[in-house]
């Protein structure tokens, strides 16, 4: 039969606009690969080149339903690369969560191929990694059946209709919207198709190895371990006699080797097996390991278990996987592995890529293990479904703890009775996948669903397939919960509410999504929240919300702000500690700092100058890991230039301070006015930076005399106030209250000093103020100034002004403020400032001052927290020092928190000393705000934790800031 359809002709020529010969042209053609058909566990891979059409309507999808027979002419359908998803290739545009009115475009796919003649006398299983979310399959015209579960890996025997040795056609429908779809659905693209591998696995016809359970379980010392197996046998022999009765059959032998990961044989046994013929078997064994080396994500060791069955001697059918000795506790109320208290410093992922979508590949895999990794993450929550087989074969490989999850979004639908097969259907392909991998330390069931009796269903068969591991369900953290659910896992609660929860509860408590990396200005708190829960036992861990952007790259999406083909998720910039192409972001740094295993407990030490050494106190919050494996770089600075630098080792055993004696010699004296630090770089065996972190040495004894300058003071009286103290002379507008210049050797430096309280409001600040508050707020920083008060006064040490001034921005907003300008003898400046706005808006994101500067002083540098921004509450990835922001001033764009600052050029400069926030913008080269108050960051849709109390107006109290302006 043929089908002459224009939409079909039509896609072809869509799709040719894509460059998909670059994408075939890296798929190798399935007759090139070598299979060993004579192997007892012989695999075929059906990935690569296969034909497809898309249908977008019912109508469409009618006409092609006759595909699979054996006489379609397929001839229209485009070729197209399997594993991949066709909305990434430019099919159509990706769908956000679900489908309007649940209609969905189809996918019809076939494929040639041909299996060796060997397997005619072979059992022989067809497996699909994934399909998205329905697939109903034909061999050769024949109906093998239909799975409907978009993430979970399955399997057909297709041992009656394959034609071994000849050529064979597979036809595969996907459908996207079924009935129980929306289980696959979450906060992400909907992405149809086959986007994991498709293989073809023979093994002996009437007698084979159907699967393998291995367990570990240790000794109470966690010295020696027993290795529990499961192995179920299958058998389809039919012999009979009269009557019924089943013949003997021939027995059969299972040998069973543990080797190390260096080949070597470490355990060993045999046994012969009665014959059970026409049923299978399951064959409980356990072999003795006498300390074995133990898997953690720290150590990561796979030993290989090979199962051989023998028939006659005679290998007949193997399997062998990697196994890890670790074993799993939640007793008491603490999460253990191994015996020891873990903390699980997380991050949730979704299996996709902007390349490829959900096709993802071990490069992909590598990729991101190793960016975790050096981000000190040792936890992947795999939101919200189980990813590529690959890639947790890999996290057990490298050494990463995950949490997988059961794939039951939706959920109202969960109170429906009739979804019980979808949830148990979810629930079992889940664990029996990945049962015997040890990176999986918990079982996860749906995501942030009400507690319904198919949900307890899903936990309780999952606890019936594997009951070493716990169970939790995201969002849900009631006290109440079944005994079947072991672990608490809320939801983006505030610090002090992860503090009260974990200092009272008797079961583990794993925040399964407790703050947001959005956009690039929020995910404020992550230290906050990460030290209140996890200063208690059964504070396990958590997880951020989320590892990498969710844009993709299609040929569709219009240009974006990375400068490429992109269609987002997200408005606001990007989302994720990492964008779409795994470049890291500023939340990336952040996370890396908060989570790092190894730190100074401390922020500041005294000392002496000339004393040998200083004690620094070393906390060592490995789990497994003596800090034997850590190197430490240190380096002493005076301001920017560096003192002394050295490499040190250290020692201490995991969950322990251990003292580091940092060297001082290089610290004789000290000089007026300088900052003294040591910069601490910890490294682990391998050499990558774990963390780097300063430590303030404060000295014990006051500095010489500095004889500061001390000049005559002059005021000059006239439209404006001029006092001048030497080279200094700084002017006033007594109508606005305002430093209007200031000069130096008669150099003019500073054009103008003026309040702020506004800027533009990023995504974040926008939640925190309200969005409707947002919406009608005016730019408070463009006011009119009429000074209301103003007093003179000279003095012994110099010259102070008082002056009130009230601020009008429209019939809405206005504010006051109230200023103390002292001129000292030393020809500094000194202001202390107080703001009470009345305004509409609950909150200001800025309070501070504006220094306009002349253009030549282009040069700006600063001691306080850098090279990153700072935040009152995000301000653990930058760290203090000295910091050049350039020419161009690239490094000092954004919020930096500062003791001083310092802008430079050819007429000279000037220096602000103030604690507090420093911020300048690419659009103002020329000024730099001095703020007192900065915004704490939320995350998301949230506010600020609570220990940063919002910038609010109303209160009655104004906002109060200091500074001291130096020229030069």
């Amino acid at each position: 039969m043929r089908i002459e359809n224009s939409f079909i002709g039509t896609l072809v020529m869509r799709f040719a606009l894509w460059p998909l010969l670059a994408v075939l042209a890296s798929i190798p053609a399935l007759e090139a690969q070598a299979i060993d058909s004579n192997s007892p566990n012989a695999r075929m891979s059906l990935n690569g080149t296969w034909q497809l059409a898309l249908a977008p309507t019912e109508q469409d999808a009618e006409e092609l339903a006759g595909f699979h027979e054996p006489s379609f002419d397929a001839t229209a359908f485009a070729p197209v690369p399997v594993p991949s998803n066709w909305a990434v290739l430019g099919y159509e545009e990706p769908v956000y969560r679900g489908f309007h009115g649940d209609k969905a475009s189809e996918g019809f796919y076939v494929r040639d191929f041909t299996p060796p003649a060997a397997w005619k006398a072979s059992r022989v299983l067809l497996h699909f990694g994934g399909v998205w979310s329905s697939a109903e399959v034909w061999l050769n015209g024949k109906r093998l059946g239909r799975h409907d579960s978009g993430y979970t890996s399955f399997a057909f025997e297709v041992t009656e209709a394959l034609k071994a040795g000849e050529k064979n056609r597979l036809a595969v429908r996907v459908r996207q919207a079924t009935r129980e779809y929306t289980h696959d659905v979450y906060d992400d693209w909907t992405l149809g198709g086959i986007f994991r591998d498709v293989s073809l696995e023979a093994m002996p016809r009437e007698r084979w190895l159907d699967r393998v359970i291995a367990r570990t379980e240790f000794d109470d010392s966690f010295r020696d371990a027993d290795l529990n197996l499961r192995i179920m046998v299958g058998d389809t022999h039919r012999r009979s006699r009269p009557g019924n009765v089943a013949s003997p059959g021939e027995p059969y032998d299972l040998r069973i080797a543990l080797l190390s990961k260096e080949g070597v044989e470490v355990a060993r046994h045999q046994m012969m097996i009665p014959a059970h013929t026409s049923t299978s078997r399951e064959i409980p064994l356990s072999l003795r390991v006498n300390t074995p080396r133990q898997w953690t994500a720290e150590t990561p060791y796979l030993y290989t278990l090979r199962v051989e069955l023998l028939e006659k001697g005679v290998i007949a059918h193997s399997r062998s996987e990697g196994i890890g000795f670790r074993q799993i506790s939640t007793e008491g109320g603490v999460f253990r592995i191994n015996g020891q208290v873990v903390k699980l410093r997380g991050v949730n992922r979704h299996d996709q890529h902007p390349d490829v979508g959900r096709a993802t590949t071990r490069e992909h895999w590598e990729q991101d293990i190793a960016l975790m990794k050096a981000a000190n993450i040792n936890y992947i929550r795999l939101a919200h479904y189980p990813p590529a087989r690959g890639f947790v074969e890999l996290c057990d490989e490298m050494g990463m703890y995950l949490g997988n999850e059961v794939s039951l979004g939706g959920g109202g639908r969960l109170y429906d009775p009739s979804m019980a097969g979808a949830v148990l259907l979810r629930s079992y392909e889940t664990v029996m996948r990945d049962i015997n991998s040890p990176s999986i330390v918990y079982w996860s069931i749906g995501n942030e669903n009400p507690l319904t009796d198919l949900l307890l269903a899903s936990a309780r068969t999952v606890k019936g397939l594997d009951p070493t591991r716990p169970i939790l369900l995201p969002w849900r953290a009631e006290e109440w919960l079944p005994p079947e659910i072991d672990i608490l896992a809320p939801h983006y609660w505030q610090p002090q509410e992860y503090d009260q929860l974990a200092g009272r509860s008797a079961r583990p408590v794993i925040t399964t999504e407790y703050t947001h990396a959005y956009g690039t200005h929020g995910f404020g708190g992550l230290e906050a929240r990460w030290k209140a829960l996890t200063r208690h036992p059964a504070g396990a861990g958590a997880a951020i919300w989320v590892w990498a952007d969710q844009a993709i790259r299609m040929p569709t999406a219009k240009k974006g702000e990375l400068g490429d083909e992109y269609l987002r998720l997200t408005t606001d910039g990007w989302d994720g500690l990492v964008d779409a192409d795994r470049n890291p972001s500023r939340d990336y740094w952040e996370a890396k700092a908060v989570y790092a295993q190894v730190y100074p407990e401390v922020d500041e030490i005294r000392f002496v100058p000339g004393q040998k050494s200083a004690r620094i106190p070393i906390r060592n919050d490995y789990d497994f890991t003596d800090l034997k494996a850590v190197k430490v770089a240190w380096s002493i600075f005076e301001d920017d230039r560096e003192l002394a630098a050295g490499t040190s080792e250290l020692a201490g055993q995991p969950h322990a301070t251990s003292p580091f004696e940092l060297p001082l010699e290089a610290v004789q004296s000290i000089r007026p006015g300088k900052a003294y630090y040591a910069w601490l770089v910890f490294a682990d065996a391998n050499g990558a930076e774990i963390t780097r972190e300063s430590v303030e040495l404060v000295p014990n004894v006051t500095a010489g005399d500095r004889h500061p300058a001390s000049y005559p003071i002059s005021v000059t009286r006239g439209e404006t106030v001029a006092i001048s103290a030497g080279p200094s002379r700084y002017e006033f507008d007594p109508k606005t209250g305002h430093l209007v210049s200031a000069s130096s050797n008669g150099k003019r430096l500073i054009t103008d000093l003026r309040p702020v309280i506004w800027r533009e409001l990023d995504t974040s600040e926008v939640f925190v103020i309200g969005e409707a508050a947002a919406r009608e707020a005016a730019d408070l920083n463009q006011y009119e100034p009429v000074a209301t008060a103003w007093e003179l006064r000279e003095t012994e040490d110099g010259v102070a002004i008082s002056t009130e001034v009230d601020y009008v921005v429209d019939a809405r907003n206005r504010f006051a403020a109230t200023y103390r300008y002292s001129v000292a003898r030393d020809g500094n400046l000194r202001l202390q400032y107080e703001i009470l706005p009345d305004v509409v808006v609950p909150a200001v994101p800025v309070v501070g001052m504006a220094i306009e500067s002349v253009p030549e002083l282009n040069q700006l540098r600063w001691f306080g927290l850098g090279p990153h921004d700072a935040y009152p509450n995000k301000r653990s990835a930058p760290i203090l020092g000295v910091w050049d922001g350039g020419s161009a001033g690239s490094e000092a764009v954004g919020t930096k928190a500062m003791r001083w600052l310092e802008r430079t050029g050819s007429p000279g400069g000037f220096r602000v000393t103030g604690v507090g926030y420093f911020e300048r913008g690419l659009d103002d080269p020329h000024s730099v705000r001095i703020l007192s108050g900065v915004l704490g960051r939320p995350e998301k849709r949230r506010e600020a934790d609570e220990s940063v109390p919002p910038l609010r107006t109303g209160t009655g109290e104004p906002f109060v800031g200091e500074l001291t302006l130096s020229l030069r």
